[in-house]
């Protein structure tokens, strides 16, 4: 359990780090998928080395049973040579070896499940950080979006602060008072001068030259003339 525990503490305290440390979210989750590998392959090397305990118990256990069968066998070769004293000796021996072959599959039996439990949590490590890892551009796109709106917020909040929107209307305010001032005083020296007066008559008498070209085309035409009121 003791790979576990690491594990665990190894992921926690990369998430708290991305949680409260003041640094760059995309370069932690970069920082901690190497330290996931990393813990990883420390976890992989260990239940190689689990797995390879596990089959030298399994290799004793079967040697046990081998002795076990061998005094036997001895035991009874004793007896049918009439060697009961001998036989006896086997059958100690032969339960030296039972009683050792016992506590070997106790063993191997405790170990197994450990090894089993170790490969399953391996297993769950690696799905972990491959959802890690197919997520990283997603949380990236993600972070780098909020930092843009809330720098943008932040321009927004700075520009209201510095009352920015309210020179700019003051300014417009005051551009467009002064463009009708400056039409009013342009209108009021037409009217003063005169011109306003000239042009009025002007369009009252019409275009001289364009009547007298008027009168001329209807004389060639035989038309008759239309006093013009």
């Amino acid at each position: 359990m003791s790979i576990l525990s690491r594990l665990i503490t190894v992921i926690r305290s990369n998430l708290n780090a991305l949680l409260s440390r003041a640094e760059d979210p995309g370069k932690m989750l970069e920082q901690t998928l190497l330290d996931l590998d990393h813990s990883y392959r420390q976890a992989k090397e260990q239940v190689a080395r689990a797995m390879a305990d596990q089959k030298r118990l399994e290799k004793s256990t079967a040697d046990q049973q081998s002795e076990i069968h061998r005094w036997e066998e001895r035991a009874i070769l004793a007896v049918q040579k009439g060697d009961d004293g001998l036989a006896r000796e086997a059958l100690i021996k032969k339960n030296d070896y039972l009683r050792l072959a016992g506590q070997f599959q106790q063993e191997l039996e405790t170990h197994r499940g450990n090894v089993s439990r170790l490969k399953t949590s391996l297993k769950e490590l690696e799905e972990k950080i491959g959802e890690l890892r197919r997520k990283k551009s997603l949380l990236i796109s993600k972070q780098r979006r909020a930092e843009a709106q809330e720098k943008i917020t932040q321009a927004i909040e700075n520009i209201q602060g510095t009352g920015a929107l309210e020179t700019v209307a003051r300014m417009e305010e005051k551009i467009e008072h002064m463009a009708a001032l400056a039409d009013s005083r342009q209108e009021l020296k037409r009217e003063t001068s005169g011109e306003d007066l000239e042009r009025r008559f002007a369009a009252l008498g019409g275009n001289p030259d364009v009547e007298g070209e008027l009168l001329e085309l209807k004389q060639r035409m035989r038309l008759p003339q239309t006093s013009k009121k």
